[in-house]
Order: C-alpha cells, then structure tokens, then sequence
C-alpha cells in the first residue's frame, strides 16, 4: 500500500480477539480496538484530525496558529499535523504528568505554555485554567488562533460515529457492552452513538479513576464539568479502577495477549473483567463486548517507573504517596469550619497550607495561610513527613477533598495533619453567615 500523507493512515485500526483462556469469560467474547496503531500512535489521531481536516486550508491561508488545551495524545496529534502543514502550533495545559508525553512533544518542536498552578483539584472559583485561557487569548487576537477545542467541539464525537464505530460496527456487527476510559469523551460518545444505531441494547460502561488516582488521558468524574461533551446519561454506569488495577491490566495485556498498549487500556480491560465476569455465568447466549486500547505502551515508562519500580530492577521508594490506601487511616482528623479559630489557638505551633491554584488562593484564602498548588506540594510529601516534631498541619483544598486524602496521607507517616471539612467554600460560606448575625 502507497500513500501521500501520513493522515492516509488514520483509522481502520484492526480488531483483536482475546482468548477465552486470558479472559476467564466463557459465554462472552471480549475484543480490543488497536487504535494505539494509528500513525501518531493513539486514538486522539482520529480526534485531531476529524476537528481539523475541513479547516487546514483556511488555517494556513490565514496564517493561524493552533492554540489547543492538552499534555497528551491529542496535543501530539494536533502538532504533527500542524507540522505537516507548515502551521505553529502551541500547546497550552496544566503541567505534564507524563515525562515521556513532553519530550515527544519537544522533539516535534511543539511550543509548550504549562500553566503553574493548574492541577485537578476541582475548584468552582478557578479561571486559571487552560481552557478558559486560550478563549480568552483567542478574542484578544481575532483570526490570529484557530482553537480546535476538544473538550466542546461537536466535531470530536461525530468524527468517531463516522470512523471508529462504524469500524467496530463492520468488524464486529452487533455489540452488546462497550467499555472506554474517559477524557474529553468525545470518542465514548461517538462511538457509542453508533454501536446504538446497530443494537439500541447496547450497554456503554465508562471507566474512572478511583478518588485520588490517576492514569494518563482519563479523568475523574468530578472533572467531568471541564468538559462540555459529556453526557451522563450515554453511560449505563461508571467503574472505577485504581492505578494498581490499571497497571495489572496493562502488563496482562503487554504480556499475555501481546499487546503493547498503555495504562489507560489496561484500566478499561480490568474494568471490562471486573463488570463481565458478574454477569458471565448466567448468560444462556454468547454476547460481544469491546473495549479501546488507546495509545502505546512506551508513553507510560515513566509512570510505572514511579509506581512499580521493582519492574526496572529498581527499590521501591519507602512509603510511596503512590501506594498509599487511604482506608488504611483511621481516627478523627476532620475540623469544621466554625471550629478554626479554637483548633488555632489550641495549636500555637501550627501551618495551614492551600494546595489550590495560586490564582484561586488570591481570590480568597484564610488569613495567615500558605499557598502551594498540589502538583508541587504532591512532589514535597512523596515518601517523607516534612513536618517533624509536634507541628500540626492543616491542609485546604476547594471543597475538602483532595485536602482529605493528602491529610490522611500525612497522618499515615505520622504527622499530625487536618483536613478542613469542605473546603475553602465551606469557610466562606461560614464567614458570610457570621457576619450576617
């Protein structure tokens, strides 16, 4: 086969069967779309080119550049194509959370803009995030900034009902369960909308992480709001995986079934196992179920050298902010709002830390705290308790959550740390009704 552009080559990834003996189903067959081989290497090829094919002309006539929100696969995509066209192209995100993402995206000469301070403590406040920077530099700079948007571009879900589930639909016919990590959920919900066109029955399963863990490219329900294509009501139900589970399904995946895909595809076959095996031995007819293997495996090095460091030959860091379960703490470490200025002055030797974002902790913040946004103040504790001796320590998150975990984190390497019930919102609410008496 002869192409003309390396764009020739998206789509029309193949279908892999996986054994009965792998899976352990016995009256449902389990398939996994190989969209990690796409020319780009992910699924997002699909997703940028689908937003850009019918724009390039006028983009490069004009003499626009590409502004998009992304530290990953959609970001890689958007910035060979850009490339390929002669266009400039700049990615404008939160701090990458995946090394081996960044350097791709440097060797491709991408100019990269990452935005202190943003992180994904959700935060109902926060205008300091990428998406909302970009609009606002795209109406400063009218016809300078072509911003593909994936998070709200109709054209992201149309393009994978044109190609992806079409493709499955042709390939496997009918399918009864559809599993898929979700991001943008721009691919979820097109090809969801196609498998329904074929069996109405169809059951779409979305997996997320667990509170408090992370994989690349798949995001928490509580940071589903950031994304103007989610559908809640597309979704049968919504599993949660840890990045244990996501890590074992990979390394199945990597080494049983010989595909070399990345963390996210193995979050969605152990979610799929997990959901199918309840339901396999009472079915009296064979169903189909599919699941997305949506990049390569190389791209997540860095991610299990952090977590499975045994894997490289290398010692696992003692008391790993990775390995901790937050189940494993117990006791009464939760303060109220209206309790702070006792909890102070029975604590003199005291540190009230905001793992905000900067921009939000200008906005609002409780007298005598201290700033650090979480992706800094993560790297800080990682494996240490750097408050020693009888310092108590009260952590605050925008609504209590992340706060919490992190909290209990701490008290697990013995320090004597707070969390502030319901966060900063909590407390202004609590300021308000004060003055109002």
């Amino acid at each position: 086969m002869i192409v003309e552009s390396m764009t020739d080559l998206i789509g029309n990834t193949p279908i892999l069967k996986l054994s009965k003996d792998v899976t352990g189903l016995k009256n449902i067959d389990l398939y996994v779309k190989l969209e990690m081989l796409n020319p780009f290497g992910s699924i997002k090829d699909r997703t940028a080119w689908g937003m850009l094919k019918d724009d390039l002309e006028m983009i490069k006539s004009k003499g626009m550049s590409i502004f998009e929100n992304s530290s990953g696969n959609t970001a890689k995509s958007l910035q060979v194509i850009a490339s390929m066209n002669g266009i400039r192209f700049r990615q404008v995100s939160a701090f990458s959370r995946v090394e081996e993402q960044k350097n791709v995206m440097q060797i491709l000469g991408a100019e990269i803009e990452e935005i202190s301070g943003a992180n994904d403590c959700f935060d109902p406040s926060d205008n300091n995030d990428p998406q909302y920077i970009i609009e606002r530099t795209a109406r400063s700079k009218p016809g300078e900034i072509y911003f593909p948007s994936q998070f709200t571009n109709p054209k992201n879900p149309a393009y994978h009902k044109e190609t992806t589930g079409e493709e499955i639909v042709r390939d496997l016919g009918k399918v009864d369960y559809f599993f898929n990590g979700l991001g943008t959920t721009g691919s979820s919900l097109g090809i969801t909308l196609r498998l329904k066109e074929e069996n109405p029955e169809c059951e779409t399963i979305a997996v997320v992480p667990a509170p408090n863990h992370f994989f690349p490219g798949v995001r928490s329900l509580s940071q589903m709001w950031e994304s103007g294509l989610f559908k809640r009501d597309q979704y049968k139900t919504f599993l949660t995986v840890t990045e244990e589970g996501a890590m074992d399904g990979m390394l199945e995946l990597n080494r049983r079934c010989g595909v070399l895909c990345g963390v996210t595809a193995g979050a969605s076959y152990i979610g799929a196992l997990s959901y199918l095996k309840e339901i396999d031995e009472n079915l009296t007819e064979m169903k189909t179920a599919v699941f997305i293997a949506c990049d390569r495996m190389e791209w997540n090095i860095s991610y299990l050298k952090e977590r499975r460091p045994e894997i490289f030959a290398e010692p696992e860091k003692e008391h790993s902010l990775s390995r901790y379960k937050d189940d494993l703490v117990t006791g009464e470490f939760e303060l109220e709002a209206q309790d702070l200025e006792n909890w102070k002055k029975q604590n003199p030797s005291s540190v009230i830390i905001d793992i905000r974002a900067a921009q939000s902790f200008e906005l609002i913040n409780i007298p005598h705290s201290v700033n650090m946004p979480l992706e800094l103040f993560q790297k800080w504790i990682d494996g240490q308790n750097p408050f020693q001796g009888s310092l108590s320590v009260l952590l605050i998150c925008a609504v209590g959550e992340k706060s919490r975990y992190y909290a209990g984190y701490l008290r697990s390497l013995g320090c004597r740390a707070y969390n502030l019930t319901g966060g900063i919102m909590t407390w202004k609410d609590h300021c308000e009704a004060a003055n109002q008496a």
